[in-house]
């Protein structure tokens, strides 16, 4: 009977310091300002526990009561040094994974840090006794409530053997598959790399729509119209279709008879013509240095004679020929 008892003793005794190791109260710290908030669940949170206002205790819980409507009413005695405005927001947090609950006390804040809703640029300051509107009390995530919904999703939407199935069909699947896998985890790597050198043109591509797009926004009447001709266009086209398709096929036939009533006749004196020119072309390209000379001499000749001949004309005749022989 001793042992047994002593047992309990000592059980009680670790118990009594677990709970106190769980809490931590430092000292109630209260003042003359009494604020009320109301929260739909504040779990844990009991009398005494803190009211902090940027991680520094201000105050402490003084009631915690159910509402009509069965939610939570929670009674704060915070120091009188404390100022707050009128849309101030009221946050249920922890202080550790295991730690004890506490209201944080915080300015309306409508940043993308904490996206408040409801912030009043003139608001005045929170009266005494305050109190904090609905729509700016908040609760922290808590790991219970977390794992709580996730294990409500994952019932309401896992079957059984679901997960088992699932670790089965990915054995199945990814079975002797190993040199694949770290094939296409090194492909993933070397593009990741790519992508990260390439950083600079990815900036300078995203900089140049941005750019086109800011241009073409001013002109967002015109792009409108035009899209609208666009559509009048393909509606007019889609109604004369056939139209359309006859004409085609009529340029079709046009084409074709040109070219056996135009063309097709006079196709071999056309080669004929086109090679005696290009046997002329021929000619004059071995001959241009005589042509260079001709060319050369005439213009002496056209500079000389008015100078035989002042001030009147004269009638001159000219004969050319070719020379044949190779030593011309």
């Amino acid at each position: 009977m001793r042992r047994s008892r002593s047992a309990r003793v000592l059980v009680a005794v670790a118990a009594a310091l677990l709970v106190a190791s769980a809490c931590s109260l430092p000292g109630r710290t209260t003042g003359p300002l009494t604020i009320t908030a109301t929260f739909k669940d504040v779990g844990d949170l009991v009398v005494n526990h803190s009211v902090q206002v940027a991680d520094v205790r201000v105050g402490s819980i003084t009631k915690i009561e159910l509402t009509p409507d069965f939610r939570a009413k929670v009674t704060m005695s915070v120091k009188k040094d404390v100022q707050l405005k009128s849309d101030a927001v009221a946050t249920l947090r922890q202080t550790s994974l295991l730690g004890e609950k506490f209201i944080d006390l915080r300015p309306c804040d409508p940043s993308p840090a904490h996206n408040d809703q409801g912030c009043d640029p003139s608001a005045g300051p929170l009266a005494n006794p305050g109190t904090i509107h609905d729509d700016h009390t908040a609760d922290a995530p808590e790991l219970e409530f977390v794992a709580d919904a996730a294990i409500r999703l994952l019932a309401a939407t896992a079957l059984p053997n679901d997960f088992a199935a699932l670790v089965q069909t990915g054995s199945v699947g990814f079975g002797g598959r190993a040199t694949e896998l770290r094939g296409l985890v090194d492909d993933l790597s070397t593009i990741s790399a790519t992508l990260a050198d390439q950083t600079t043109h990815i900036q300078q591509i995203i900089d140049g729509l941005d750019k086109a797009t800011s241009t073409l926004a001013p002109n967002d009447a015109s792009l409108d119209q035009l899209l609208l001709n666009l559509s009048d266009t393909t509606t007019v086209l889609a109604n004369n279709r056939d139209q359309t398709v006859a004409m085609l096929q009529s340029l079709t036939r046009l084409v074709q008879a040109q070219d056996q009533l135009v063309f097709d006749p006079y196709l071999q004196q056309v080669d004929r013509q086109v090679k005696e020119i290009d046997g002329i072309v021929d000619e004059l390209a071995r001959g241009r240095g005589e042509i260079g000379t001709l060319l050369d001499w005439f213009d002496r000749f056209v500079y000389q004679i008015p100078k035989g001949i002042p001030q009147d004309f004269a009638q001159v005749y000219a004969w050319f020929a070719t020379c044949p022989g190779p030593d011309c």
